[in-house]
This record gives structure tokens, C-alpha cells and sequence, in this order.
């Protein structure tokens, strides 16, 4: 598998060969038609993954795209991109809002969350930057696989919290539909070291 492909791909490729497709579409129905009783939303936190200048890993592409959809109906005011720069040297939460204005996503209406280095962080330190800017009704918005993995988390730390994932069925579509090209120099961090070569540190998180 090339290495664009990140760690929730694989893990998607692993439940799907372990369990049947038409339950994991049944959970992502559930939690979206539980979820879209609260839109609309003041804002969606949308988590990151490495970015790559020659491939786009087409997850990241989709949540994109699925932040795009969700903006332009008018089921969220504002986003929020969550990630640092993790396993390559460009901050996710920089290179997604380069997209997103390339997208014709207002820049006034999203903002940048770059210290989560993991999805449970991208949740949190989400959550943290939300309430720091007065939003309350929050929501998570990413594909089916990671929203299954951050649903318990989510209930068990941040109950006010909802999440939106988009439709398995539309991965297709989201993975052939075209994307704009951007700028990535602003994002790229020099000296860059990867995580998995870092010294180990403690999260504290305060809500």
C-alpha cells in the first residue's frame, strides 16, 4: 500500500474485511440521522491527516470535501482543522485551510487547531479552541472508519458533542471528484522531526 494511504485506511481496510460493509453503513446512518437533529451547527472540527506534495491521500480529500458539503448547505457556520505536522513536515490544520479557500470556503469562517498529534486530540484540543471562540453546538465530521473509533471516546468525555460522518458509499465519488491544487510552503516546518522519533510527552488537556 503506498504511503500517502494513513493509518485509518488501513484500519478501514481491516474492519471491512472483518466485518460486513452493511453494518459499518449502518452505524454511519445512525449516528448521522442522530447527529443532524442538532444543525445547525456553529462549527465542525474537522481531523487531519499527513499531507503529501505528489499524492493527496484520498481520506483527506474526502473529509475535505465532505467539510465542503456541510458548509455550503448550511449545516455548519464555521470550521475548525485540527492536526500538526505529524508524519510529514506540513501542519495538517494549515495545509486544510489552504484547501478550503481553494475550496471557496470564507477564510473568516475557519480556523486553525495545530497541536493534535492523534485523533483523540483533534477531538479535544478541538473542542478546547471551539469554546475558547464561543461556540457551543459542536460537532466531529470525518468518514465512517474514524468516526466509529471516536464515537465512545466522544460519549465518554465530551457528551454536548456530535458527530457527522459522511457516507461510505460516497468515498467514489469523493475519491474521482476534482481538487485544487495549493501552495503548501506556509505549512512546511523546518528541522521537521516525525513523531514516532519524538520523546514521548504527557497530554494535558483542560476543557
Amino acid at each position: 500500500m503506498k504511503k500517502q494511504f494513513s493509518f485509518y485506511f488501513i484500519m478501514a481496510l481491516a474492519v471491512i474485511g472483518s466485518s460486513s460493509c452493511s453494518i459499518i453503513k449502518h452505524d454511519t446512518a445512525a449516528t448521522y440521522n442522530k447527529s443532524i437533529k442538532n444543525a445547525p451547527f456553529d462549527v465542525v472540527i474537522i481531523p487531519g491527516l499527513p499531507y503529501d506534495t505528489a499524492n493527496i491521500n484520498p481520506i483527506l480529500k474526502a473529509r475535505m470535501l465532505w467539510a465542503k458539503e456541510l458548509y455550503d448547505k448550511g449545516i455548519t457556520r464555521h470550521i475548525i482543522f485540527s492536526g500538526s505536522a505529524v508524519q510529514s513536515p506540513y501542519v495538517e490544520a494549515v495545509i486544510m485551510k489552504l484547501m478550503a479557500q481553494a475550496m471557496d470556503i470564507p477564510t473568516q469562517h475557519t480556523f486553525i487547531e495545530d497541536k493534535a498529534m492523534h485523533s483523540t486530540e483533534n477531538v479535544a484540543y478541538g473542542i478546547q479552541l471551539a469554546h475558547s471562540l464561543g461556540f457551543k453546538n459542536i460537532a466531529i465530521a470525518t468518514d465512517p472508519i474514524q468516526a466509529i473509533f471516536l464515537k465512545k471516546y466522544t460519549n465518554d468525555n465530551h457528551g454536548h458533542v456530535s458527530i457527522l460522518p459522511f457516507n461510505f458509499n460516497a468515498m467514489p465519488f469523493y475519491y474521482k471528484a476534482p481538487f485544487p491544487d495549493v501552495n503548501p510552503v506556509t505549512a512546511f516546518v523546518e528541522n521537521f522531526v516525525p513523531l514516532k522519533n519524538r520523546e514521548p510527552k504527557d497530554l494535558v488537556i483542560q476543557d
